[in-house]
């Protein structure tokens, strides 16, 4: 099947990287941007994200869901309990950050409340980026299929080969094969993957 075209991604850099510092393990292969790209081409959320837009704060606890998706599968797939504690810290009282008003009008509006800290914007963050991660997890099964999903979540949780030097010590880079964002990215490990029944549990886990 031809794929489509990759969307062209311009995510915050300070808001992707407060994403990626409050994971508790590296997104070693572009996870987050990737699965990122496949909501852009289904339409559910932007290419770019416009701090002016008025559907901004939904889209950056949108991105912050993907993050904590990423991170609650690799605790399964580890076999550890984790810790379910949202610490992704994107909430300030200017933009590119979102305000606990943002965050408290967003809950208002699905109707989720934080029984631990009510009225806290932490506390609301908390309930609505793991509203939002059943939400997203459901979205990218639809969209990506279980096994092209999983196997994308497996795969780049596996740490990257160590660095090549040449003679001279200069790093020898190897550029990633084929378009990182593409809707096939992951594909050629899909057999491997899958097939692994070690995974079972993950695997429950997300298809549940």
């Amino acid at each position: 099947m031809e794929q489509t075209q990759s969307p062209h991604l311009a995510l915050v850099p300070d808001v992707f990287d407060a994403v990626i510092k409050g994971i508790d393990y590296s997104d070693n292969r572009g996870w987050i941007p990737w699965a990122w790209a496949a909501l852009v081409r289904a339409g559910d959320v932007p290419e770019q994200l416009d701090e002016s837009d008025e559907d901004y704060a939904a889209h950056v606890i949108t991105l912050v869901a993907l993050g904590y998706l990423y991170e609650r599968f690799q605790d399964v797939y580890a076999g550890t309990e984790g810790d379910d504690e949202l610490m992704i810290e994107v909430l300030g009282s200017d933009r590119p950050f979102i305000t606990d008003i943002d965050v408290a009008r967003y809950c208002e509006r699905h109707g989720y409340a934080s029984l631990e800290d009510p009225e806290t914007g932490p506390g609301l963050l908390q309930e609505a980026a793991k509203n939002r991660r059943v939400e997203v997890k459901a979205r990218l099964r639809e969209l990506l299929g279980d096994g092209r999903l999983f196997t994308s979540l497996v795969i780049s949780g596996i740490p990257e080969p160590e660095p090549e030097y040449d003679e001279d010590g200069r790093e020898i880079e190897t550029p990633r094969p084929g378009d990182p964002l593409a809707e096939n990215a992951f594909d050629d490990q899909f057999a491997g993957v899958t097939s692994d029944l070690s995974n079972a549990e993950a695997y429950e886990w997300l298809t549940r």
